[in-house]
């Protein structure tokens, strides 16, 4: 029975079986090649990774590198959360020390200050990181001055590469149009786009994004500036916060911690059993790379929200492709819209705007959610396992979108294999459009 359903299904359409060559068009080697090509070039050039611990190894450094490229190819949408988040607090550092009359302090200052970029060495003292947060309020209150870093001095020491981010956004152009021309032009075949394009083009919204918010901050540097200061981590203290008497991540915690809330702490801090919760407790030797702020704009988390749910719909484009089974199709459709839903779930219901519009919905339950809104701090179990169902969720739907698009290259209906033909049907200016694309690109990142 099986299998007459698959030969009804594709009777109306031509599969090419296996490996296809491309001497006469275009073959699976140029689709896989295209395809990872403008992921890795993106992923290489989007990843702008805090600074590391000092001393630390070159492995662990490269592990590091290699766990963020893996979530920015398997789940850009996290990388760009995390760059979301850093360009958000780099932002608000910015409004607030200009506002101070520092008009020479910019985006490239506050995002090398969070990235762990200066350290603050008070006399008969180990150094420590401090973070945009805390150099405020020191300079504010005036207990330090204010570096003396320019902007050209920190982007002399950033090892951004403009040539090669210029190039990865051509390649995304290139290839959204190339899947344009494609599906523009009149060939007889219905299907001329590969669902790996698909996943492809997807992953390009989140890349833009994340290329764009941290198109200020440096790339790749290694070692941090140090401020000195003229008193000792106790003195400074005791002058500044005379209270304080003890420390978790450094000793200035009582202006503000420089790994927390992270979506790391938030996951071991809040569950008592985890087995590195101990170390993790102990001073900070860097800034890590997934701290998240807490004052969000409604137009940012609308931004956010807009990345993550149209990066899940874009592999419904898909959704009428002519798989090479009718079970692959329903796999690809269930699949698209598990992680879409994910998406749409967990923006609503970790957003803080989201229990405000309700509350002026129905304003009778007003206490009630603000309630909610000021213990958000306290997990209950509920929570716990419907967070982790919708993970879960999203996982499995994410993994088998992973699988298919490549598995389905075993049997593409041939229309996928044609050449586009760049002079028909009204397209010859599609060429015209990626180099004025690229000539473009080429003098924003020059200026």
């Amino acid at each position: 029975m099986r299998n007459n359903t698959d030969k009804t299904y594709a009777a109306t359409t031509i599969f090419a079986d296996g490996w296809v060559d491309e001497p006469n068009g275009r073959g699976t080697i140029g689709i896989l090649w295209a395809c990872f090509f403008t992921i890795f070039v993106a992923t290489y050039t989007v990843l702008h990774l805090n600074l590391p611990a000092r001393n630390e190894s070159r492995i662990r450094v490269l592990i590091r590198k290699t766990k963020w490229m893996t979530i920015a190819v398997v789940v850009p949408e996290v990388l760009t959360a995390s760059a979301f988040a850093q360009y958000t607090a780099a932002r608000d550092s910015m409004a607030t020390m200009v506002a101070l009359g520092h008009d020479k302090w910019t985006m490239r200052h506050a995002f090398f200050l969070n990235m762990g970029g200066v350290w603050l060495r008070p006399r008969d003292s180990d150094p420590f990181p401090i973070n945009a947060t805390q150099l405020l309020y020191l300079v504010k209150g005036k207990h330090i001055d204010l570096p003396s870093l320019t902007e050209e001095e920190i982007w002399d020491r950033s090892k951004a590469d403009s040539f090669a981010k210029t190039f990865a956004c051509f390649q995304i152009g290139w290839l959204v149009l190339q899947c344009l021309g494609r599906a523009v032009q009149k060939l007889p075949i219905p299907q001329r786009i590969t669902p790996l394009e698909i996943g492809t083009i997807g992953f390009a919204i989140p890349s833009v994004a994340t290329f764009l918010l941290w198109f200020s901050k440096p790339k790749d540097i290694d070692v941090p500036s140090f401020l000195d200061a003229t008193e000792s981590t106790t003195e400074l203290i005791q002058r500044i916060c005379p209270q304080r008497s003890s420390w978790r991540e450094t000793p200035l915690d009582f202006i503000s911690t420089i790994n927390s809330p992270s979506f790391t702490s938030e996951l071991i801090l809040k569950t008592p059993n985890w087995p590195s919760r101990k170390s993790f407790l102990g001073p900070s030797t860097r800034i890590r790379n997934d701290v998240f702020g807490l004052k969000y704009r409604i137009l940012d988390q609308v931004f956010v929200g807009a990345i993550w749910i149209g990066y899940a719909g874009v592999h419904l484009l898909a959704w009428s492709f002519d798989f090479p089974t009718r079970v692959e199709q329903i796999l690809w459709q269930v699949a698209c819209l598990t992680m879409a839903g994910s998406m749409v779930v967990f923006w609503t219901f970790s957003n803080r705007r989201f229990y405000q519009l309700v509350a002026y919905v129905w304003p009778w339950k007003r206490l009630e959610l603000e309630k909610v809104v000021a213990e958000r701090q306290r997990v209950s179990t509920i929570q716990i396992m419907l967070g982790a169902f919708v993970f879960l969720a999203y996982l499995s739907a994410r993994l088998c979108l992973i699988v298919q698009v490549f598995i389905t290259l075993r049997k593409m209906p041939l229309g996928v294999f044609e050449t586009v033909n760049w002079v028909a049907s009204g397209s010859a200016t599609i060429p015209e459009a990626s180099i004025l694309l690229s000539i473009v690109l080429g003098i924003f990142q020059v200026s």
